[in-house]
């Protein structure tokens, strides 16, 4: 072969050799290629849910080196602050409240010991009965008043009970179902031998109280509905009534507190004694009397 051919075929098998060694010893590229990102994104979201990273916090950067999953110590963890754990402390057990213990007789009156006295364990000088409508009978140590159908108006039961001038006073408790105007109470003055008239005191479930007077014919207001602070209000609550009635003067008593006196001479002289009741808008209601007694010895 030609001197000068094999010379250039030399110099280019050199040239070969040396741009083969320079790519062998070039580093390598430090830049993540697309794919190797996604991996190492992946990699730390893997590591950050496995720690607990809260919604809406933002997962360890990539940090470029191929094959290297961020720091777990990189994600940061919402930590607690320790908080004194309180002592339990006792509940306090709640109990009923008792029923006031209401008072017999005025104190103010000095009546002393009154002429009779009646506990309804046994019926007493008050008359029972059963109707298709209503009813009155001696049950559980009380007189219970019973309406069975709702009226618009105002019944009584008698006793045989004649007074002239006399403190009457009686307890009246209210039924657990009782609303609004369900009402009893006392009714006196009634002329011997009548039925149909008399003088109406009242008491109702929401705290009011009345006077009234019915002469067989009209009703007479002698005192409209009036609420009173001595008043228990409220289903299922007792009150105590009472009336003075002398001559002309009537002065009404609620749990040993004078709360009005009104004159009128409708009826006066000796007249009958009973209870009384009054329900508008719903059926079945029960009202309960206890503890009846009377004095006539005034001071």
């Amino acid at each position: 072969m030609n001197t000068k051919y094999k010379l250039i075929l030399t110099g280019l098998v050199l040239v070969a050799l040396t741009v083969a060694c320079s790519f062998t010893s070039q580093p390598a590229n430090p830049t993540a290629t697309p794919d190797e990102g996604v991996v190492a994104t992946m990699v730390a979201q893997t590591v950050a849910a496995n720690q607990g990273t809260g919604a809406g916090e933002q997962p360890t950067q990539d940090t470029g080196t191929e094959d290297q999953a961020p720091p777990a110590t990189e994600t940061p963890v919402p930590t607690e602050t320790p908080t004194n754990t309180p002592e339990p402390t006792a509940t306090e057990t709640l109990t009923p409240t008792p029923e006031p213990t209401l008072p017999m007789g005025i104190d103010e009156l000095n009546l002393g010991n009154p002429d009779a006295a009646y506990g309804f364990n046994s019926k007493g000088a008050f008359y029972t009965y059963s109707a298709s409508d209503s009813k009155v009978e001696v049950k559980d140590g009380t007189l219970q008043f019973t309406i069975f159908d709702a009226i618009s108006w105002t019944i009584w039961s008698f006793s045989s009970i004649e007074l002239e001038d006399f403190y009457f006073e009686i307890s009246v408790k209210m039924p657990d179902n009782c609303q609004g105007k369900d009402r009893g109470g006392i009714i006196f003055g009634t002329p011997l031998g009548e039925t149909d008239q008399g003088i109406n005191y009242q008491i109702s479930c929401d705290g009011n109280y009345r006077l009234f007077i019915y002469d067989g014919t009209d009703t007479i207001n002698l005192v409209n509905w009036t609420s009173s602070d001595e008043i228990f209000s409220g289903p299922g609550k007792t009150n105590r009534l009472g009336v003075m009635h002398r001559g002309q003067k009537i002065t009404l008593y609620m749990n040993g507190a004078l709360v009005k006196q009104v004159s009128d001479d409708t009826y006066v002289g000796k007249g009958r004694i009973g209870i009384n009741m009054g329900v508008d808008n719903h059926n079945n209601v029960t009202i309960y009397f206890d503890d009846a007694a009377y004095w006539t010895a005034l001071p």
